[in-house]
């Protein structure tokens, strides 16, 4: 026997399934493995790989199953001669090392669900409690291990990519602190290949015990239930006689994407294994969706959801969102992305098809909640304390039909979805940008035309109103208007308890062009109850758009009540005056797009929450109109 390290304790003899303990020089045969389950890990002994900036090397494993499933912990011995292990559940994959507690485990009867347990500076919570059962051990262990039966374990996670593990297989509970990989992360090569001739060591197909028809398992051993595609009976793949979970479905359904098809996606190639219908009920009306299972032996397993034509694609994520604060709704935040909280429902497995990595039937009803961030989706589900997380991103149906090669185009999507993003969004941020750099633009202009106006002088004369003349109109002498420009005509009249009207033209002496103004001054004031009062104004200001340049004179035609008293007034014409009222108009205009756009994507909001637990009466009874 060759150990590939030093420090190992244990080994098995590949060739008769030995178990080998070293004992100083000596080695003991402590007794003999059956044959291991079939396993379907990409991983096997002398897969070499890198984390961290480390590079190791499988050299054994530990094989466990339970209920719903089993995984495989891989031994890893470092470059620096330093162990770990790498965990390989259903392809999610997660590296760990053995620590020294910083205060007493729980034991194996007090452990329980969603008990923090604080690690550093990061706490962690037990998420699942699992007994396991042992399967068998391969290759080199830094302990001695074999034989055992029932394991307790106890899952910690954080709010990001750490977790641990608490082992309770021997009388003294044990930590192991890691983080959670991806497969691409590792780096791993020298894998199994998974041909043919390597299936020989994963499950294979099997003909259907209800209708006899033939049941591939393109998830190999990782299946945990399958509906035959040909009478949709769910079978038991583990089961030595195929035992049939639940009888055959009134009708097989055909998915828009057939089970089979492979695809690109996200740079893998994925098979499409498994098509789930599920719905929620609100009110009495019943939501369907679909869900496909997609396949990787590498990558693992993700999710295509669709609903009305709006398609979502889904992975599950370990870390633990964290709870936020200060808003009406619920929110929690993943990573560094807050998502609200739009809907709470139980979700029912209507209809399952293909395979599937645990075991599902028909009628299942879990809890879900969906806190939304568009694009994304944050979802949990579960029957109790343990929850699953998922994420999901709204996905174009072109990119769907694209990836899969599927003929035709996909439906066109109706409605709004819980996190279908915005189509005015970004229409809006672009134009409140525009619309800030404009009215900058605009109020720079208007403060240099202030301070550039000449608003220069160019008549001023004092005459006195006659009551009772024939003839009250009048010319004034001419005067030079030295530049073209906005033209302020005024007029200040000693009126008391009086008024008095004027129509006044304006007339360029060479082409006798005209612009006319009239305004009426009104003043009067007295005494009431030992208060004074008074209303009306002695002054009028009239505005003229822009005047050309030139030699002008005033047509004056002043009117006022018969018998009313003499009133003198001053009459002054100013040129060149800058005005606010066109940067005005030109500061609505610019609004007018920006908030026009801006009520299209509150609509569009007011749209999406009508779809979840946030719609407010009045939205629900619109959309009962529109039907």
């Amino acid at each position: 026997m060759q150990f590939r390290w030093s420090s190992a304790i244990q080994t098995t003899c590949d060739a008769c399934r030995s178990v080998i303990v070293r004992h100083d020089v000596d080695l003991e045969t402590i007794g003999e493995i059956s044959d291991l389950p079939p396993d379907s890990s990409p991983i096997q002994i002398g897969t070499t790989g890198q984390v961290d900036g480390r590079t190791f090397t499988v050299i054994g494993r530990i094989v466990y199953a339970y209920e719903d499933g089993g995984w495989n912990e891989w031994h890893l011995v470092y470059a620096d001669g330093t162990s770990g292990w790498l965990s390989d559940a259903q392809l999610e994959y997660a590296v760990s090392s053995l620590v020294q507690p910083k205060k007493p485990l729980p034991a194996a009867d007090e452990v329980e669900l969603d008990a923090p347990y604080v690690w550093g500076e990061h706490e962690l919570r037990v998420t699942t409690l699992t007994t396991a059962h042992y399967r068998g051990v391969e290759g080199e262990l830094p302990f001695e291990f074999w034989g055992k039966h029932d394991v307790l374990f106890a899952d910690l996670r954080g709010h990001d990519a750490r977790f641990g593990t608490i082992d309770y297989s021997d009388g003294t509970p044990v930590l192991f602190i890691g983080r959670y990989v991806t497969f691409d992360e590792l780096q791993l090569k020298n894998l199994r290949s998974f041909e043919a001739e390597d299936r020989s060591r994963a499950m294979q197909g099997f003909n259907c015990s209800n209708c006899g028809a033939a049941v591939e398992l393109r998830a190999l051993s990782h299946t945990r239930s399958v509906a035959c595609t040909s009478c949709g009976a769910v079978l038991d793949p583990r089961d030595p006689n195929v035992h049939v979970l639940q009888e055959s479905a009134s009708r097989v359904e055909s998915p828009e994407i057939p089970l089979g098809t492979r695809g690109e996606w996200h740079g893998h190639p994925y098979d499409v294994i498994g098509f789930q219908r599920r719905s929620i009920t609100v009110d009495g009306e019943r939501y369907p969706w679909s869900e496909y299972l997609l396949f990787n032996p590498y990558q693992g397993f993700r999710y295509l959801t669709v609903y009305n034509g709006h398609w979502n694609d889904v992975t599950t994520v370990r870390e633990l969102p964290t709870r936020g604060f200060g808003t009406t709704r619920t929110s929690l935040s993943l990573g560094d992305v807050d998502f609200l909280h739009f809907q709470h429902a139980e979700a029912r497995t209507d209809y399952v098809l293909g395979e599937f990595p645990w075991r599902v039937t028909t009628g299942d009803v879990v809890k879900v909640d969906d806190y939304i961030s568009p694009p994304l989706i944050l979802s949990s589900e579960g029957t109790g304390a343990e929850r699953t997380w998922s994420v999901g991103r709204y996905t174009p149906g072109a990119d769907v039909w694209r990836a899969f090669s599927l003929p035709g185009s996909p439906p066109t999507p109706e409605g709004v979805f819980a996190n279908q993003p915005n189509p005015f969004t970004e229409k809006s941020k672009a134009l409140w940008r525009a619309f800030r750099w404009l009215a900058l633009l605009l109020l720079v202009v208007f403060v240099y035309r202030q301070v550039t106006g000449a608003n220069a002088e160019v008549f001023r004369d004092r005459y006195t109103y006659q009551p009772g003349v024939a003839e009250s109109s009048f010319v004034t002498p001419t005067f030079t208007i030295g530049s073209p420009g906005t033209i302020d005509i005024d007029v200040d009249a000693t009126l008391n308890n009086s008024w008095l009207a004027y129509d006044i033209a304006l007339i360029n002496l060479d082409s006798g062009e005209a612009w006319n103004v009239d305004t009426e001054l009104s003043y009067y004031s007295g005494v009431e109850g030992g208060e004074s009062w008074s209303e009306g104004s002695r002054s009028a200001l009239k505005t003229l758009p822009r005047v050309p340049a030139g030699q002008y004179y005033l047509r004056v035609e002043p009117e006022g009540p018969q018998g009313g008293p003499r009133v003198p007034y001053t009459l002054r014409v100013r040129s060149d005056v800058p005005s606010i009222v066109p940067y005005v108009i030109a500061f609505v205009l610019l609004l007018i797009r920006p908030i026009w756009v801006w009520f299209r994507k509150a609509s569009f909001e007011v749209r999406r929450d009508a779809e979840g637990d946030y719609g407010s009466s009045s939205d629900d009874e619109d959309d009962d109109d529109d039907e």
